[in-house]
């Protein structure tokens, strides 16, 4: 005689289903239960650190938690991403980054020690940010015209700093140059911060960089924007033009930057910081504080939507950088 199996009643699935629902809420709601990590990859002082800060301050009194900033420069951003991509995916470390997390060049991407699309969870995106291109008082230009003609005349004489090798400010450079056929050499450094240190003292003559990195140095007199690589002039700066207005047509370029965790993060924190980090980005005064350093507010694009966007955004800069004829340092 065959057994009797007792079939599952749909009383006892909707049950199962209820459970499951009300726990991946418990998740939700309890998430986080200490403080979480934001790692910035770049030096303290520079654009994208003021924006992670701005974030973590937000951010935190949304989770009931501290955000703690956590500075890791270094490789255009890639040291800090590695940092993040290899940590524990718990919901408690996530990462500012840009398209540097993805490798800007071809040998940047090559070298990379972790995988950015499977060691890297997108989750929402943020904000854009122009550079500008800026000089020490010392180079006697006030127009980009005047410093194409000026470094010519002075071939191998000009030395621009950047975040470091492979960032978007230092392929802005290098597209500069190539655009105008110059002679002028890149220095890296771990972050914004620190190579506007040496544009100020004149150790370099050259900087590419973030509106509210230059705005200070600019007003106070120790340093002179030639142009920004927005769309539009910013309020920072209203009297810079754009590099359009000042003779160099289609050169609008800048970081995006957005929030990820390292790949494996659980669902339910991710699902709780989408939510938290839409509200902050979506909020006006936190969109007020953005424009007032320089930034241009950001569609809020989450999850796998972010994700595509920014991959396309790196492979878009290795095309240029390739177009370009830029080579690994």
């Amino acid at each position: 005689m065959t057994p009797l199996v007792k079939r599952p009643s749909w009383l006892s699935l909707g049950a199962a289903v209820i459970a499951l629902a009300s726990a991946l809420a418990h998740a939700q709601q309890t998430y986080p239960l200490r403080p979480v990590r934001m790692i910035v990859p770049f030096a303290a002082g520079g654009t994208t650190d003021t924006i992670g800060r701005f974030i973590a301050k937000d951010l935190a009194e949304r989770l009931g938690q501290s955000v703690i900033v956590e500075n890791r420069g270094g490789g255009g951003g890639t040291v800090g991403a590695e940092v993040a991509a290899r940590s524990q995916p718990d919901g408690y470390n996530i990462l500012l980054a840009s398209a540097e997390a993805f490798g800007m060049t071809d040998g940047i991407l090559k070298r990379l020690n972790y995988n950015p699309e499977k060691d890297l969870a997108p989750v929402t995106m943020i904000s854009r940010a122009p550079n500008t291109i800026t000089l020490h008082p010392s180079v006697k230009a006030t127009t980009l015209k005047e410093l194409i003609e000026f470094a010519r005349a002075n071939p191998g004489k000009l030395r621009y700093g950047s975040p470091g090798i492979g960032s978007n400010p230092h392929l802005i450079g290098e597209l500069f140059k190539s655009r105008f056929k110059l002679d002028i050499t890149h220095i890296p450094y771990k972050g914004g911060g620190n190579g506007i240190v040496d544009a100020v003292s004149g150790q370099i003559e050259m900087i590419v960089t973030g509106i509210n990195t230059a705005a200070p140095r600019v007003k106070a007199g120790q340093l002179r924007t030639l142009a920004i690589t927005g769309s539009s002039r910013s309020p920072l700066l209203p009297g810079v033009p754009t590099m359009a207005e000042a003779g160099a047509e289609d050169f609008v370029l800048g970081a995006l930057f957005g929030v990820y965790v390292p790949g494996g993060t659980p669902a339910a924190p991710i699902a709780r910081l989408q939510k938290e980090l839409a509200a902050v980005a979506g909020a006006p005064d936190f969109r007020n504080r953005l424009i007032e350093v320089g930034q241009e507010p950001a569609e809020t694009l989450q999850g796998q939507a972010f994700g595509k966007y920014m991959l396309a955004e790196a492979r878009r800069w290795r095309d240029l950088a390739r177009a370009a004829g830029v080579k690994d340092e």
